[in-house]
């Protein structure tokens, strides 16, 4: 039996790209319970934490992307303005995201008529009830 072009080629697993401006706990802890659901090293995680700016979201991807890979992001970061550049980076490169925050944080200000505090990492009391 002669090896095919497939047999050669072992094609990679997908990479999902973990942004945060903190630890990036909280989304790592989201696409491993995600990546859970499946066969195991079904994806590869590549975590950046502590993000800044934009340049730091595009230089991360330009030295951890390879061709044709198979790519998403996930991310979870406060500040409104960098969530907009970094999905319109996302967007201009084709690569398809999820924001793990930005939505929560809304619908908990559009719940309390509140306006959140936009601080990274910040931690606070929250009650939580189980059934």
């Amino acid at each position: 039996m002669t090896a095919t072009i497939e047999d050669i080629f072992v094609e990679e697993p997908p990479i999902v790209f973990v942004l945060s401006d903190a630890r990036g706990k909280t989304a790592s802890g989201v696409v491993e319970a995600a990546a859970s659901q499946f066969v195991d090293d079904i994806v590869i995680i590549k975590q950046l934490g502590n993000v800044r700016d934009i340049n730091m979201v595009t230089e991360y991807l330009d030295a951890n992307m390879t061709e044709n890979a198979q790519v998403a992001v996930f991310h979870t970061i406060v500040d409104r303005n960098l969530r907009r550049e970094i999905r319109r980076e996302l967007d201009a490169r084709g690569i398809p995201s999820v924001d793990l925050l930005g939505p929560a944080i809304t619908i908990i200000s559009t719940l309390t008529g509140e306006e959140p505090v936009y601080e990274t990492g910040r931690r606070t009391t929250v009650k939580i009830e189980n059934a």
